[in-house]
């Protein structure tokens, strides 16, 4: 069943401009390996990010300020209601986590 203001296009050639538009980018990955490009594409943009404790790990970032962890459906529902600008608004970390997303992609550069 759709939910309104949900969402789901499967494959698209430039995520840009989804990553635009969005409140909150939901990254729910179980299996992670490596750089996390989804999870650092978003902070790039500086968007809200919630992902799983798995796709974190490979990322250069500071929980609770430049990016919420969450694990298990519930975890995952109150952080991004948490995160919608009709409720709280972003975490103020955002600037921040994009500046480490760029830091992450250059090497440091």
């Amino acid at each position: 069943m759709p939910l309104q203001g949900v969402t789901v296009t499967g494959y698209v050639q430039d995520v840009r401009d989804y990553l635009a538009a969005a409140s909150v980018c939901v990254v729910p990955l179980r299996m992670a390996r490596g750089i996390q490009n989804k999870v650092l594409e978003a902070m790039a943009m500086g968007k809200a990010v919630v992902t799983t404790a798995q796709a974190f790990e490979g990322v250069q970032a500071v929980a609770g300020e430049d990016i919420v962890v969450a694990d298990g459906e519930e975890d995952f529902v109150r952080a991004i209601v948490g995160l919608l600008p009709r409720h709280r608004g972003a975490p103020s970390g955002l600037a921040h986590a994009r500046a480490r997303a760029w830091s992450a992609t250059t090497g440091g550069t």
